[in-house]
């Protein structure tokens, strides 16, 4: 039986280096393998945590969850300058609810070109996280997503599965460095070891599995897609559920998932 190893999910290895960032924990190991997305914020957080300047210019290029993101990481950062910019598109790409959410609880954001687009500048100071930020018909759920992941009080009537998914993975973050803390090791031995396997443990990718069943869809046979759980955090875990009409079936076992011809 093919075993078809996709890659880990985007959307939660983004949340999770934004976290190891903020909690001053290692930063899971990025290869060239995972996505371009994963790539350029790893980058940048690497950049800024390196980097012994006040001032630190950093060139996102059209990744715009780096851009949502690192708004409000960088808006955290005390005593720090960061300047965000990217190419020609993202100059283009809204970001002015988020800096208008960030401005309420006391963040420092000058934009350097057109109101309410990139690039922006960002003098990091102490953020009033425990006032209510509200932010209703978000034009991006990554703006929700940026402020809950630096742990901003923010409410939305947004029901989106990735606002979920941010909460979800918020709350698993924190238990795995309650159980650190709780470690009869150093403080940090823990929680460095399992930041350098996580990169191995993250969920894999189901918006990539939907090729695989589209494939058995209209050829036949099986396939294992390890990674991949049926109590997913993943909104597109939905596709299991679409391609059941269409005549694949899904199989959970402990390793991931098998498709096979209903």
């Amino acid at each position: 039986m093919p075993r078809i190893f996709l890659p880990i999910s985007k959307s939660i290895a983004n949340r999770w280096l934004i976290l190891q960032a903020i909690h001053g924990d290692e930063l899971m190991p990025v290869s060239a393998t995972l996505p371009e997305d994963v790539q350029i914020l790893h980058r940048a957080l690497t950049t800024l945590h390196h980097s012994t300047q006040r001032y630190t210019t950093l060139n996102l290029s059209n990744c715009g969850t780096a851009m949502r993101f690192l708004t409000a990481y960088a808006a955290q950062l005390e005593n720090k300058v960061t300047v965000l910019d990217g190419v020609e598109r993202m100059r283009h790409r809204p970001i002015g609810q988020l800096v208008d959410a960030l401005r309420e609880i006391g963040a420092d954001i000058e934009y350097l070109g057109e109101e309410g687009f990139p690039p922006l500048r960002i003098k990091g100071c102490i953020l009033d996280k425990h006032r209510i930020v509200t932010l209703n018909n978000p034009q991006s759920t990554q703006f929700v997503s940026a402020l809950l992941l630096i742990g901003a009080n923010v409410q939305t009537d947004s029901t989106s599965p990735y606002i979920t998914l941010t909460r979800e993975i918020i709350e698993s973050y924190l238990q795995r460095v309650k159980r650190a803390n709780y470690s009869e090791q150093s403080e940090r031995t823990t929680a460095q070891r399992s930041t350098v396997s996580i990169a191995n443990e993250l969920e894999k990718d189901w918006s990539s599995a939907a090729f695989w069943y589209e494939y058995v869809a209209l050829y036949g046979g099986e396939i294992t897609l390890p990674g991949l759980f049926c109590d997913s955090l993943q909104g597109d875990k939905v596709v299991a559920d679409i391609f059941a009409h269409l005549g694949v079936h899904t199989t959970y076992t402990a390793e991931g998932i098998i498709l096979s011809p209903i």
